[in-house]
C-alpha cells in the first residue's frame, strides 16, 4: 500500500512522525459546582491539582466536556461524516435488579419509577433493562443498536411507562429458585453487569448506569468464622475498570429490607452489599445513593453529564503495583465542589508505554458505532488505475484536537488507523501512523473552519465492502471513527 500525504491546505508534511507513544493514563471525568450546586463551567488547569496516594500528579491532559450537540461543519458531496444526523451524546441506563431484590420490595421500587420516569427531562436518552431471576437482562426500552436511526418519538415512551412495567411485572415477578446459593446469584449478577458494560460501551459519549439494587456481597465467610472464604473483590476490580475505560458512572440505589424475614442484611443478602454498591460508585466517578431516590438519581447523573472536565495523568511505569490508589482532586477556587472517582486499582498488566492508545484504537474498531469524538469526513472515489484503486480523502475537524502553540506555528499529535471490514464482520487492519502536522495561524483559522485534509491512495482487496478511518488523538485521548462502504 502507499505511503501516507498529510495536505494541510497548500502545505505537505512528507513522511510519518515516528514520536513514542504516551505513557498509560489515569483519566478522570470531574464534576465542578458551587455552593448552589449548580455547574462550574469556566475552570482552568492551573486551578486543578489531583493526588495520587497523597502525591501531586503532573497532569497531562485537560479539557472541558461539555454535553451539547457535536457541532458538524458543512459536508461535502459524497461524504460520509460521523456527525451525520442525530448523535447520542450521553445515556442513562436504568438496571432493575430483581435477582438481588426481596419480593416485598419491587412494588415500592416500580412505584418510585413510574413518576421519577414520567417527569424524566430527556426521554431520548433514558433506557431501561431488567435483571431477571434467572440472570438476564430484559429490555423494556433497550439502546439502540448500531444500524438504528434515531428520530424524534411522536411522543416520549416513558409516557407509557406503567403499562411497560405492568406487563414486564406478570412476566418477571416471581419467586427466586430456592435451590440458588449467594455465589451464584453473585456470578449471575457480574455476568448480567458484563454484558450490559459491553452494550453501553457500543454507545459514543458520556453515560450514567443507575443500578437499582440490594447490592452484592464483598466477600461470604470472612465475619461468620468460615475458613473457606470467597472474595469477590477481584470480580468488582475488573467489572468497574471495564466501566470506567467505556466512560460509565454507575449511580447506585439502595433497596431496603433483606431477602428474609427475620434474617440480618448481612446474613440474607451475604456480607458487605452496601460496600459494595459504594464502591462501584466510587471506582467509577458515580455516586451511591442509600434510599430508593429514582428520581434523584436520575437528575444527579443528568446533571452530572451535562458538564464536566475531563482530567488524566500519567502514574511512573514502575507505580503500577497492582494495588488500590486513592485518588483526590482539588481546585483552587474556593466554593468549588469537585466529584469524581476516588481511586482506581494499577494493574501491573496495563503499565505499558501506548497501551491506552492501542485499547482506543481496538474499541474503535471493535464498536459497531461510529464513535464521534473527533469529527470526522471521507469519501472514496475510483484513481481510474483498476476496479478496486480508489482514493481516500477525509477530513478531521480541527476543533475536536489539541493543536499546541509551538513558536509562531500550531502542532498536534494524532494517530491515524485503517480497518477493512469483510461481508462476515470480520476486521483487516493497518499499522497505525502517527502524525505532526505544524500550521501557521492562517492555517490554523482555515482548519477550524473546513477541516484538516488527508489523502491516500488505497488498493482494497476484494473481500473489503467497508472502510472505517480512525484518528485518535495523543493530547486529550479523545478518539473518532468513520465507516465508508465500498464500491466496485
Amino acid at each position: 500500500m502507499s505511503k501516507w500525504i498529510l495536505v494541510v491546505w497548500l502545505s505537505v508534511a512528507r513522511g510519518v512522525a515516528q514520536d513514542a507513544p504516551a505513557s498509560p493514563l489515569i483519566k478522570l471525568n470531574v464534576v465542578a459546582v458551587d455552593v448552589r450546586g449548580q455547574s462550574v463551567g469556566d475552570l482552568k488547569r492551573e486551578e486543578f491539582e489531583v493526588f495520587d496516594n497523597g502525591k501531586s500528579q503532573h497532569i497531562a491532559s485537560f479539557r472541558r466536556n461539555d454535553a451539547k450537540p457535536l457541532r458538524a461543519i458543512p459536508v461535502a458531496k459524497d461524504e460520509v461524516s460521523n456527525r451525520s444526523g442525530t448523535q447520542l451524546t450521553r445515556a442513562t441506563v436504568i438496571l432493575f435488579d430483581l435477582l438481588n431484590a426481596r419480593m416485598d420490595d419491587r412494588a415500592f421500587a416500580v412505584n418510585q419509577m413510574i413518576p421519577a420516569l414520567h417527569h424524566v427531562e430527556d426521554s431520548g436518552s433514558v433506557f431501561l433493562y431488567i435483571l431477571t431471576m434467572n440472570g438476564t437482562l430484559y429490555p423494556i426500552h433497550p439502546l439502540p443498536g448500531p444500524e438504528a436511526v434515531t428520530e424524534r418519538a411522536a411522543k416520549p415512551w416513558t409516557d407509557d411507562i406503567k403499562a411497560l412495567l405492568d406487563d414486564a411485572a406478570k412476566k418477571l415477578f416471581r419467586l427466586r429458585p430456592t435451590n440458588l446459593t449467594v455465589d451464584e446469584r453473585v456470578h449471575m449478577t457480574y455476568d448480567a453487569l458484563e454484558t450490559l458494560a459491553a452494550k453501553l460501551g457500543e454507545s459514543p459519549g458520556r453515560k450514567s448506569l443507575i443500578w437499582i439494587s440490594h447490592g452484592m456481597p464483598i466477600s461470604i465467610g470472612a465475619r461468620s468464622g468460615a475458613t473457606d472464604e470467597i472474595d469477590y473483590t477481584p470480580l468488582l476490580q475488573r467489572l468497574t475498570a471495564t466501566l470506567d475505560r467505556a466512560n460509565v458512572a454507575v449511580y447506585p440505589v439502595r433497596q431496603p429490607g433483606s431477602l428474609a424475614p427475620g434474617v440480618s442484611e448481612s446474613l440474607a443478602n451475604g456480607m458487605g452489599s452496601t460496600e459494595t454498591l459504594e464502591q462501584f460508585a466510587g471506582l467509577t466517578g458515580g455516586r451511591a445513593f442509600g434510599t430508593v431516590d429514582v428520581a434523584g438519581a436520575v437528575t444527579q447523573a443528568a446533571n452530572d453529564a451535562r458538564l464536566s472536565y475531563l482530567i488524566a495523568f500519567d502514574p511512573p511505569l514502575d507505580k503500577w503495583d497492582g494495588k488500590y490508589h486513592k485518588l483526590r482532586v482539588v481546585c483552587s477556587r474556593k466554593g468549588v465542589r469537585l466529584q469524581t472517582k476516588q481511586g482506581y486499582y494499577a494493574f501491573a498488566g496495563d503499565a505499558h508505554d501506548g497501551d491506552q492508545e492501542k485499547a482506543a484504537i481496538e474499541t474503535a474498531i471493535a464498536s459497531p458505532f461510529d464513535l464521534a469524538e473527533i469529527g470526522l469526513y471521507a469519501k472514496l472515489t475510483p484513481d481510474g488505475k483498476g476496479a478496486r484503486s480508489m482514493k481516500l480523502d477525509f477530513r478531521i475537524d480541527a476543533a475536536d484536537v489539541v493543536l499546541t502553540p509551538a513558536g509562531e506555528a500550531f502542532k498536534a499529535q494524532m494517530v491515524v488507523a485503517f480497518s477493512g471490514f469483510g461481508a462476515d464482520g470480520r476486521s483487516e487492519t493497518s499499522a497505525p501512523g502517527t502524525f505532526t502536522p505544524r500550521l501557521t495561524v492562517e492555517q490554523r483559522e482555515r482548519a477550524m473552519q473546513e477541516g484538516l485534509a488527508m489523502t491516500r491512495a488505497v488498493t482494497l482487496p476484494g473481500s473489503i465492502k467497508k472502510l472505517r478511518v480512525i484518528v485518535y488523538d495523543r493530547a486529550t485521548g479523545a478518539i473518532g471513527s468513520v465507516t465508508l462502504p465500498v464500491v466496485d
